[in-house]
């Protein structure tokens, strides 16, 4: 289903298609040092309406299928994930749960994108793992206000996951002479 944004967009991007893959596309972005969004629609269209919205604050990855978009985010995870519901072969609720199941991946957040606006659709996206909806016709500020916002969370959380690693190593270095002088203590008192 194509995404509608209620008005045009007139952005400058070049819509030839490029003769490098998605694979080496996607490899070339990577180590700019802004954030990388990865996009999955089976749309060619809606991909690059994204790349429109996106591409001017992140880097953007293009999948046009569920498994493409599973190989990409296992062999170097993105920050965020935005995902079509409705594809064939894999929907995106399958990509979300593989992309939870992952250890590499578990912590990257997942927008999924659906013209579905049903209930019990957003309750299976939150039970395995999404973090948004963004509801078709989409709006692109509304678009972008999402993902940054997504991405300031996960940022804060990876930071805090860190932190607490490290208060973690700390608190097992400061116990250490703290067994040490159990164990001279316990020897100590059975004399």
């Amino acid at each position: 289903m194509p995404i509608s944004t209620g008005s045009p967009i007139m952005l400058e991007v070049d819509d030839e298609p490029s003769k490098l893959s998605h694979r080496e596309k996607n490899a070339l972005s990577i180590s700019t040092g802004r954030p990388t969004v990865l996009v999955v629609d089976d749309d060619p269209s809606n991909l690059i309406l994204m790349d429109r919205m996106l591409g001017k604050d992140y880097n953007i990855q293009k999948a046009s299928n569920g498994q493409e978009a599973i190989d990409l985010a296992f062999a170097n995870p993105p920050d965020l994930i935005l995902v079509d519901v409705m594809m064939p072969i894999m929907d995106g609720f399958e990509v979300c749960r593989r992309i939870k199941e992952n250890a590499s991946t578990i912590h990257v957040p997942v927008i999924f994108i659906t013209g579905k606006n049903e209930i019990k659709d957003e309750e299976l996206g939150f039970a395995i793992g999404a973090s948004d909806f963004i509801h078709k016709p989409i709006s692109a500020p509304i678009v972008v206000a999402r993902v940054r916002t997504q991405l300031k969370i996960k940022f804060m959380q990876d930071y805090l996951r860190g932190e607490l690693s490290r208060l973690q190593e700390n608190a097992s270095d400061k116990s250490t002479p703290l067994q040490q002088l159990k164990n001279i203590m316990t020897i100590l008192l059975t004399f």
